[in-house]
């Protein structure tokens, strides 16, 4: 999918989300599939790159981080 058609389909299904309230998301997903070339002057180029990097497959939940050592105690 290309960056500018997953940006306009964000903005769409954002916009959907916002502008319906209590909606589910696979009524916010139909209309923004149907209806993202509407909001492609809205949409911008970096914004789909960076949801298509995001959402790339085998990404993991949680982001690995390093565990530090515990902090050395006071001595008097």
């Amino acid at each position: 999918m290309y960056a500018l058609k997953m940006s306009a389909q964000f903005a769409a299904y954002a916009w959907y989300t916002e502008v319906r309230g209590r909606t589910t998301p696979g009524e916010a997903l139909r209309f923004a599939e149907q209806n993202w070339t509407s909001f492609v002057p809205a949409a911008h180029e970096g914004w789909g790159k960076l949801l298509m990097k995001v959402a790339r497959p085998g990404r993991q939940a949680g982001r690995q981080t390093k565990t530090l050592a515990p902090a050395p105690a006071e001595v008097n």
